[in-house]
């Protein structure tokens, strides 16, 4: 695989990140790293593999041992994930995970104070 075509693959795989996910840094791994935790293992490994790639391409010799199937395998699944990636079903998906939480704290809150006037004998 020429080492331009695994360039234009990384350079791909470092805009969307930025564009789906909102990942911060200046090479490929750093942005992979920055969304480690939001990327299930498959993409991670992928990932991985893009980083090693785009490491041995700079070296002629590296690059001749570069197993192109491997490489654009690895590429189709993260941008295919990353594609999938419904942005703003993943910002509702939050949102209504914090207002479930502050509910829920509420509730806990109301209940303690419930028992304790209840223990108190003021109900």
């Amino acid at each position: 695989m020429e080492p331009i075509v695994i360039q234009q693959l990384t350079k791909r795989v470092f805009e969307l990140l930025e564009e789906t996910m909102g990942a911060k840094g200046r090479t490929l791994e750093k942005r992979l790293t920055y969304v480690q935790r939001k990327l299930p293992g498959r993409v991670k490994r992928a990932g991985a593999v893009l980083v090693s790639a785009q490491g041995m391409a700079d070296s002629p010799r590296l690059a001749m041992q570069l197993d192109s199937e491997t490489v654009s395998a690895a590429y189709d699944e993260i941008e295919r994930y990353l594609k999938e990636l419904d942005v703003a079903a993943e910002k509702s998906r939050k949102r209504y995970n914090v207002m479930a939480a502050v509910a829920a704290q509420f509730l806990l809150v109301v209940g303690a104070l419930v028992a304790l006037l209840v223990w108190l004998g003021y109900i």
